[in-house]
């Protein structure tokens, strides 16, 4: 049965849920000096680290979307917080670079599995115009969680040590594991399961659209992951910023995507067609992305570029989010199709990171950095054409019938 009004109880557990799996991305970048001085990492190898957390969405998003909704979105949900609290038991407890890598990617099982599911109790939980509001609150994950772990980690340092972030998110996952298991009749609609077939699942997956929007999904999380992951580093290395200074600053560029994310639902409601939005937004992040590593800017304007980059960039991912539940032809395809755009958007933060770690380390200079993020931006501009091009077409074709 479908629930007669939206909770928001259950909403906001999910969307606890989504910010646990975003903390344990945002835990690593500020870390990330200590962990290299831990473990004897070179910048490339740090990078890799970072990366190794998406090497199962790269291969293998599609499919656990495909899981989910096989077996049920709650069940995926639950498995995914267990997985996040194992892996970070595994990297609390280890000595060993392999082992930590391995750690995360058990993390990185766990965040797919929570991306994945989510979105369709979000969507069963809501009732009406506000499961679009929902949804678009559920964009807000990532920077809310990246940005949270970005802020506690200089404090959690200095008191206890960075094993105690990884302790953090043990008990996080556990206790939103719990809360959710407590709301699961919240969640009343599981869809049928002679919906969940072959067949209809991957139904969507033929939808051009769906792999567009996956894949600017991609250069956007490119160019966001590496830029955030890269700031704190950056900022101490380059500018002599304290540990302290470097997270407060790197928080606060990650938390403005949040509001460009609420921003962009709100253009979304205004009937701003979704690949606009996500051609505009690509083009803002290139401008953003050169001006970052112009050394001839100052500064203070270099800075603001990076508020203006995560800011505009989060247009996009209200775009893309949403059209999980405009091209789904029934709830038993949401998982599928967030599972595509999960996959696409690990593929951009796998590759981002190593790519300006090497041209950092090839050139000897930061500034290189922004070919690296003027093509994705580019490539997510075509992207956005082409989602508006095949919009139009449906459209004309719909109005023909």
């Amino acid at each position: 049965m479908q629930p007669r009004r939206t909770s928001w109880t259950a909403v906001t557990a999910l969307l606890a849920a989504g910010v646990v799996g975003a903390g344990a991305v945002g835990k690593l970048p500020g870390a990330l000096p200590v962990l290299r001085e831990d473990f004897g990492l070179s910048l490339v190898a740090a990078g890799w680290v970072v990366s190794m957390f998406n090497m199962l969405a790269l291969a293998s998003a599609v499919f656990f979307g495909f899981v989910a909704d096989r077996t049920g979105a709650l069940r995926a949900c639950l498995l995914g917080l267990g997985a996040l609290a194992i892996g970070a038991t595994l990297g609390a407890t280890t000595h060993s670079t392999i082992t930590l890598l391995v750690s995360r990617f058990i993390e990185g099982g766990g965040f797919i599995a929570l991306a994945v599911s989510v979105p369709a109790l979000i969507a069963a939980a809501a009732v009406g115009g506000s499961r679009n509001v929902a949804l678009g609150l559920w964009s807000t994950y990532m920077p809310v969680g990246f940005g949270l772990a970005l802020l506690a980690t200089p404090f959690v340092l200095a008191a206890m040590g960075w094993r105690w972030l990884w302790w953090g998110q043990v008990f996080a996952a556990a206790a939103v594991a719990i809360a959710i298991w407590r709301l699961r009749g919240r969640f009343p609609l599981s869809p049928p399961r002679a919906e969940r077939t072959v067949a209809s699942i991957t139904e969507a997956l033929r939808h051009p659209a769906s792999w567009w929007c996956a894949i600017a999904m991609g250069f956007y999380a490119l160019q966001w992951i590496s830029v955030m992951v890269w700031l704190p580093t950056l900022l101490q290395n380059e500018h002599r910023a304290s540990s302290l200074a470097a997270s407060a600053l790197t928080a606060l560029v990650v938390a403005v995507n949040a509001p460009g994310a609420l921003f962009g639902t709100w253009l979304m409601h205004r009937g701003l067609a979704r690949g606009t939005l996500i051609s505009v937004s690509a083009a803002c992040m290139g401008i953003c992305g050169v001006a970052i590593f112009a050394p001839a800017l100052p500064d203070g304007w270099r800075y603001v570029a990076c508020i203006g980059l995560s800011f505009l960039g989060g247009i996009t991912p209200p775009a893309v989010l949403t059209s999980s539940q405009a091209y789904a032809r029934s709830p038993a395809q949401i998982a599928s199709l967030q599972g595509l755009i999960i996959q696409w958007s690990a593929a951009g933060q796998f590759i981002g990171p190593p790519a300006i770690a090497a041209v950092v380390s090839a050139t000897g200079t930061w500034s290189a950095s922004a070919y690296v993020l003027l093509t994705a931006a580019l490539c997510g501009l075509g992207t956005g054409q082409l989602i508006n091009r095949y919009e139009r077409r449906l459209l004309a074709a719909r109005a023909a019938i």
